[in-house]
């Protein structure tokens, strides 16, 4: 079996209500549907960023995967890392993420074996998620957002809980001053006393102002699973990390190969946060996951907004990764709709891991068309700009 094409479709999904964060807000997010197609007739899928630079770096990759077999990961990413190089012809991380998806997906249906089966079996059926907070604007309609304050952000939790069956919590900061968010963590502590609980505010913070928030934490009792990324970079975290006794983790000072080994030395973190897109795809998340368990660092998974694809993704990746053991982020409570055919479910908290061929999930043709639309009338979603702040630029760190 041999790759004959290969395709991406950009597709903009909204959110519920915009999602604030350290760095601007989230209406929405756009992905892209990538499609390996074989000379046996068989299609796979895979999903990664979309926008105008996606299907360009897509565009570069495709000479270099044409006519390889879906099994030959490893022929591809040494392709796609050694002749892909430079400022034209780079293909990043995430481009090479959403092939290696498509190709073990089609590879998987060509076999009648899952994806987790290819990664080396799975460990666990079901995946719990975490109930993921963020403050919120309303929607159009003025009836769906809005939480700003403890009251709400609390209620807001309980909804989630009470819906989905989460049961950890993690707290998206870096909103307001960190005095004002650390009211919100209390309440939370105190609705749900045996919650794992986790904050994270995007690197808002200056160091100074991490290892005081650190300390008002440990002070008040509040036992937090991790303080993620607090501040900016490796140095940073160091300083915080020798000064508190908190976990922190990481999804954006820590995320390729060559932060592993000064990030280690530095000891400037306890959890990594795993990402099926940023480090490039499964096999380099599984070596990077060997590296974490040799230096005893725990691993988690960050989320970035995915659709159905990558969410089946991270289940087959989380099921295979017994070293894996906090529970996944997601947005997927937070988008209005899908592009797979059944739409994943929440069940105590998490998913079942799909046991169907390849990846386990089809492509609803017509929500594809519907979101590629939407991606065509108002472009890729722009997560870094806050409309309702005048003149608002993001800046690091914040306080």
């Amino acid at each position: 079996m041999k790759i004959v094409d290969l395709k991406v479709t950009s597709v903009t999904i909204p959110m519920e209500a915009p999602l604030r964060w350290s760095m601007g807000i989230e209406t929405g997010t756009t992905r892209g549907i990538v499609e390996v197609h074989t000379d046996e007739g068989i299609i796979g899928i895979g999903e990664t960023y979309g926008g105008n630079g996606i299907e360009h770096a897509i565009a570069t990759a495709k000479p270099f995967v044409l006519g390889l077999d879906p099994l030959d990961t490893g022929v591809l990413m040494h392709r796609l890392n050694v002749f892909c190089i430079g400022y034209e012809t780079a293909v990043p991380a995430v481009v090479r993420a959403g092939i290696e998806m498509a190709c073990l997906d089609a590879a998987g249906k060509a076999l009648n074996l899952p994806v987790y089966k290819l990664l080396g079996g799975k460990t666990r059926d079901f995946i719990p998620f975490g109930a993921y907070l963020f403050y919120r604007y309303k929607d159009a309609t003025g009836k769906i957002g809005g939480e700003a304050d403890v009251k709400s952000m609390v209620e807001r939790t309980k909804q989630l809980v009470r819906d989905h069956g989460f049961q950890s919590i993690k707290f998206k900061g870096g909103v307001y001053h960190p005095y004002e968010e650390f009211k919100v963590l209390m309440a939370l502590r105190e609705e749900f006393p045996d919650f794992p609980l986790r904050w994270d505010p995007n690197a808002a913070w200056s160091v100074e102002m991490s290892i005081r928030i650190a300390h008002k934490l440990m002070a008040s009792g509040v036992d937090l699973e991790w303080l993620e990324d607090p501040t900016a970079n490796l140095e940073g975290m160091s300083q915080v990390r020798q000064a508190v006794s908190i976990p922190l983790a990481t999804n954006m000072c820590l995320v390729a190969w060559e932060q592993l080994a000064p990030g280690i030395r530095l000891r400037s973190v306890d959890v990594i946060l795993s990402d099926l897109h940023f480090w490039g795809g499964f096999r380099q998340n599984q070596k990077m996951i060997a590296v974490a368990e040799a230096f005893q660092l725990g691993i988690g998974m960050h989320s970035d907004r995915e659709l159905g694809i990558s969410t089946a993704g991270m289940l087959h990746l989380a099921a295979a990764s017994p070293y894996m053991t906090h529970d996944v982020d997601s947005h997927y409570h937070d988008q209005v709709d899908d592009i797979i055919t059944e739409p994943f479910v929440y069940k105590n908290g998490g998913f079942d891991v799909p046991n169907g061929p390849g990846l386990g999930v089809t492509l609803d043709p017509e929500k594809v068309e519907k979101y590629h639309r939407a991606y065509l009338e108002q472009g890729a979603v722009n997560e870094f700009y806050d409309p309702y702040r005048p003149n608002w630029i993001p800046a690091l760190p914040l306080f």
